[in-house]
């Protein structure tokens, strides 16, 4: 996270704007439902509104996370140019009123990260909100990370419980798992 606050703001912009041109690339052309995480601006998160403005030209439905910390669980609500947003307690944005979506109809999701490996797996934010919403998704859902830098080569403290992402976009390029 130090590593991510430490950039300055003008390459995070272009480093953002580059992740989404791949992010693009990837898409395949049948998608119809992508999960997304929205930034959290206080630690310096990639920006993914470039990726959403793309996704709602192109008539793809958005959804977003919304986390129940009772539970730990994340569930997923449509984001539309007119969705209200507020923070919640981890200051992470989240829709006001929205409508549920089914985790069956995610065809992407794309998921925050503080580090990832050569081997697909990421370093989150240590409450496993994601794990458990992954492995709650179709099969064929394809899991994308994010990432400013490129993979450490092993992340040594995996759990039994940790799902591998099957690909990671970074400004240089993609990482295929």
């Amino acid at each position: 996270m130090e590593k991510r606050k430490a950039l300055p703001d003008i390459n995070a912009k272009s480093f953002s704007k580059k992740i989404k041109v791949h992010f693009e690339n990837i898409l395949p052309s049948d998608v119809k439902t992508v999960h997304i995480f929205l930034p959290i601006q206080s630690k310096s998160e990639i920006d993914t509104w470039p990726i959403i403005h793309g996704l709602w030209a192109k008539s793809i439905r958005v959804v977003v996370p919304v986390m129940d910390p009772k539970t730990d669980t994340i569930s997923s609500y449509q984001l539309t140019k007119e969705t209200q947003l507020t923070e919640n307690e981890w200051k992470v944005p989240e829709p006001i009123q929205s409508i549920s979506i089914n985790e069956n109809s995610i065809d992407v999701i794309v998921i925050p990260l503080l580090a990832f490996d050569k081997n697909g797996y990421r370093v989150g934010y240590g409450k496993g909100y994601y794990d458990k919403f992954l492995a709650s998704l179709d099969s064929s859902a394809i899991k994308a990370g994010l990432s400013f830098f490129p993979p450490v080569d092993k992340i040594t403290d995996l759990d039994p419980h940790d799902i591998p992402l099957d690909l990671c976009i970074t400004p240089e390029r993609i990482y295929e798992f």
